[in-house]
């Protein structure tokens, strides 16, 4: 009898053990989907985060869906086809200032990674040097076309109104990052501006040449350099209804970037699985120039002023009186 009760006994806690590690498997496995703008580089943080376990170290299981440009990951999120989503800061004021409930909870890319590449045939038009001053550089986009990822992309509203700054205006058309290089060497378009690695092909294979480089400082008029192209976003309502998982990703992001900073090699080696495709010489090229700004996730109100008085000066997005700048960045 003695043995009989232990053995149920054994039993029980056996399954109980199981039930219990089910449980800690269902926890560890929270499947999120996050909708990208692109698979560029200023989601170099993500894909390190991906590549190191990070997501799993605090019972997430991303589910990484790559758009063709920020508004398309916007829509999706807006539409309820993902719970997150990323794209510049642009794309949220554009959502709010229609009546859009989104919310910022994290930052993945400080500062603006695009680079502006011409045609070389267009940089012989201009008469301009591609080493000359920045301001002289600006003044001769006037009037051109440029290919940007989308009407509403993070990289429109500073170039709009840097350029406005000297007198310059210029217009959008929409083009994939990934199909950007192409069309610059057909002479579909005559500029374009991206974000690594998507940039480099026209450079390398020597039909396009740098016009601007927005990483590095001098550029961009001080005043005009945003906040960021790259935020983690949701909807209001899933944020209020899902505190902790916000809290597990934003502890994802912040533990991505202790690594950037104090294991510099091993970013750059889990970077470089992420992208296996980018030959090692333009990654390593491409981690130097854009690693420091994975390693600042937080997004304050006074980043939200400065982000608003960049896009009021750009004109590109109407209703901005009409959006509430202080509910935009979700709580802690």
């Amino acid at each position: 009898m003695q043995a009989s009760l232990t053995r149920r006994a054994l039993t029980s806690l056996v399954v109980g053990a199981a039930v219990s590690a089910r449980g800690v498997a269902r926890a560890a496995d929270e499947d999120v989907a996050i909708a990208l703008s692109s698979t560029s580089l200023a989601y170099g943080g993500l894909m390190i985060a991906e590549q190191g376990g990070l997501f799993p170290k605090h019972g997430l299981k991303p589910r990484i869906i790559t758009m063709d440009s920020g508004n398309a990951a916007t829509s999706a999120l807006i539409g309820g086809s993902v719970q997150f989503c990323s794209s510049g800061m642009e794309e949220v004021l554009a959502a709010r200032s229609r009546g859009q409930k989104v919310v910022i909870v994290t930052n993945l890319y400080r500062g603006i990674s695009a680079v502006m590449v011409l045609a070389n045939d267009q940089v012989a038009k201009l008469r301009v040097s591609p080493d000359a001053p920045a301001a002289d550089r600006l003044k001769a986009l006037d009037g051109m076309s440029i290919a940007t990822p989308s009407i509403t992309s993070g990289f429109n509203a500073p170039l709009t109104a840097a350029v406005g700054e000297y007198g310059a205006k210029i217009t959008y058309v929409s083009i994939a990052q990934p199909a950007m290089a192409a069309a610059l060497r057909s002479g579909a378009v005559a500029a374009f501006m991206a974000s690594s690695p998507y940039w480099e092909p026209a450079v390398l294979q020597k039909f396009g040449t740098v016009w601007l480089t927005m990483p590095k400082p001098g550029e961009l008029p001080e005043q005009f350099v945003p906040v960021s192209v790259a935020v983690l976003q949701t909807t209001e309502d899933y944020a209020r209804t899902h505190p902790e998982l916000i809290a597990k990703l934003r502890a994802v992001f912040e533990d991505a970037a202790t690594v950037v900073k104090t294991q510099p090699d091993e970013a750059r080696r889990l970077l470089g699985k992420a992208y296996p495709q980018v030959d090692p010489t333009t990654l390593d090229l491409a981690y130097q120039v854009n690693a420091p700004s994975w390693t600042q996730p937080t997004i304050t109100e006074s980043d939200i002023e400065r982000q608003f008085r960049i896009t009021q000066a750009s004109g590109l997005i109407k209703g901005l009186d009409r959006v509430d700048r202080h509910s935009i960045v979700w709580p802690s």
